[in-house]
């Protein structure tokens, strides 16, 4: 028979063990507990993750009995408010606050679509320190040349004729009132505004570039110094669009200069790419499979929605006209406007300087479809 002394220092022994375990796996169980809290809390409060605060895992997370639950090594949290979890709450959620999906916020500013600018691609552009650009054109000639008759007969004579033209630097500008808490608090937002005013700055002067008028203080565009196009050459029965702008390449070359630009609207582009044969219904500009570029008869095409719809302009951009730059965009923050300053209110301000000269209004050809109207 085994002496009882033996058998109570074993089962002390056992139960210090066992203790033991007990106590490991409470720590453990603690352990868990507050890194699971921990995590739960860091995942609320970050920027990018749920600011809404209403879904179910976040309410149970941030609860007192919840906390009380983990810190305490408690075996029941008691009753938390989550709200409603009545079958049709569940599934008819839609919108805003569902218990269940919580919402998601995109980062920065949903922008719209913005217009590829391209017309100043086209032209040179150079510096100037100027506000006032001069220019010198030849206005008409005595073309004389001739093969001298005989010796001691006087040679043939011709003539220049040059007017001086000015062509006055504008400023092109627009401004935004905003709030300087707005701009304090919202990140990134001051520099999107920025871009954004930047793009309507841009976007106003490719238009004068192209259709100022030239009255007032209007830029004295590409479009208002165009030759007409001659619409006598076309053929109502049998041309298209294509031929059209074919004759008006024509008519830009007989000035001499060389046509290295069709500026188009962009539907009116899509409808010249989707010409077809009418004995074999293919399509006569390119394979819509593969595509091509945008080039016809040799020479580029620029769609801008800044040309007019059913309107075309065609000409030798590089050597009839340039731009020139007095002052590139700026962006500016002021205070200074009115009563801003007590409003806590700022104004942000972009503008450039610039001005656009045509040399030779031959040198480009306007005119309008379908037969060059």
């Amino acid at each position: 028979m085994p002496d009882l002394s033996d058998l109570t220092t074993e089962f002390k022994n056992f139960s210090t063990r066992a203790l033991g375990k007990i106590d490991t796996f409470e720590e453990a169980q603690k352990e868990f507990s507050s890194r699971l809290l921990a995590m739960e809390q860091k995942r609320v409060s970050r920027n990018d993750d749920n600011t809404g605060g209403d879904d179910v895992g976040q309410k149970i997370v941030a609860s007192e009995q919840f906390k009380n639950f983990v810190s305490s090594n408690g075996r029941r949290s008691g009753p938390i408010s989550v709200g409603s979890f009545h079958k049709s709450d569940l599934l008819n959620a839609t919108g805003q606050n569902q218990p269940l999906v919580p919402s998601q916020r995109r980062p920065g500013v949903v922008a719209p679509g913005m217009q590829q600018l391209t017309i100043r691609d086209l032209l040179p552009n150079y510096p100037t320190q100027s506000n006032m650009i001069e220019y010198a054109r030849e206005d008409s000639h005595t073309d004389g040349a001739a093969v001298q008759s005989a010796e001691g007969v006087a040679k043939g004579e011709s003539a220049l004729h040059f007017e001086l033209l000015y062509s006055p630097v504008r400023t092109v500008a627009t401004w935004l009132p905003a709030s300087k808490q707005i701009l304090d608090d919202a990140q990134g937002l001051a520099s999107y505004i920025n871009t954004r005013l930047r793009y309507f700055l841009a976007l106003k002067e490719e238009n004068e570039i192209l259709n100022g008028s030239g009255a007032g203080v209007e830029l004295d565009g590409l479009v208002t110094n165009a030759d007409a196009f001659h619409t006598s050459a076309v053929n109502v029965a049998t041309d298209t669009l294509i031929d059209v702008l074919g004759l008006a390449l024509s008519q830009c070359a007989e000035s001499k200069f060389s046509p290295d630009g069709i500026v188009l609207n962009p539907k009116d582009w899509s409808r010249i790419q989707r010409i077809k044969t009418t004995s074999t219904n293919e399509y006569i500009f390119s394979n819509p499979h593969l595509g091509a570029g945008n080039v016809l008869w040799g020479v580029t095409v620029v769609p801008s929605w800044s040309m007019a719809e059913s309107q075309f302009l065609v000409g030798a951009f590089q050597q009839g006209a340039a731009v020139w730059d007095r002052q590139s965009a700026t962006f500016e923050v002021s205070r200074e406007h009115s009563d801003f300053f007590t409003r806590n209110m700022v104004a942000l301000l972009v503008e450039s300087r610039l001005t656009v000269t045509v040399y030779r209004g031959d040198a480009f050809v306007y005119g309008g479809f379908p037969f060059g109207s």
